[in-house]
């Protein structure tokens, strides 16, 4: 009895504030479990799709990585993004590094100033994939398999960040939806029974 004088006595802002951190638990307080239902079960599917896609984006990302560590001959253990753009955008770690130095020459240009001359040589050493790191795909055909492979890994990973937004707009919706009713109806606990009021 205590319990249901507590859900019946929350009130329309506190419900949809509720709502807000799980959709669909302020229309259960405020009596509407079919409503609620349907938020929460909203809730569940974003979620599950999240997860799902997360999985099959980890997935992708494990299917590029084998597929340049073969046919690319990559060393792709414990490598960021930038080392995956590069294998993605050069057919060789040769044709990379000379990107670089052109780099270098651009950002430190050409003069006989020994300290400048020396931060380009470090800039291309820190920039550049050599020895370990290097590689070279096997075929044209290859790299734009790769290419594919990445395509279809940011694919994957875009339709995560929806379900992200989708949960957001859930959370908003079920937050006006349970104000705006809770406004207008209420429900008072009595001694003889509850009494229902609808307003128009």
């Amino acid at each position: 009895m205590l319990l249901l004088s507590i859900l019946i006595s929350m009130s329309p802002e506190k419900a949809a504030f509720t709502s807000l951190i799980l959709p669909g638990s302020g229309d259960i307080f405020l009596g509407e479990k079919k409503r609620g239902a349907y938020f929460l079960a909203t809730e569940t599917a974003i979620w599950l799709s999240y997860f799902g896609f997360k999985w099959y984006e980890g997935k992708a990302h494990n299917s590029s990585l084998n597929y340049a560590s073969l046919y690319a001959c990559a060393n792709v253990k414990s490598k960021n993004d930038e080392y995956f753009n590069a294998l993605e955008s050069y057919y060789s770690s040769e044709a990379y590094n000379e990107w670089v130095k052109e780099e270098a020459r651009i950002q430190y240009p050409d003069t006989t100033d020994p300290e400048i001359l020396e931060q380009r040589r470090e800039y291309i050493e820190r920039n550049s994939y050599t020895g370990e790191d290097a590689w070279k795909w096997s075929s044209l055909e290859a790299a734009k398999r790769y290419d594919d492979l990445r395509d279809k890994k940011r694919g994957i990973a875009y339709r995560a960040s929806n379900m992200v937004a989708l949960a957001v707009a859930n959370r908003v919706i079920s937050f006006f939806v349970t104000y705006i009713a809770g406004e207008r109806v209420s429900v008072n606990l009595k001694e003889n029974g509850v009494q229902l009021g609808i307003r128009f």
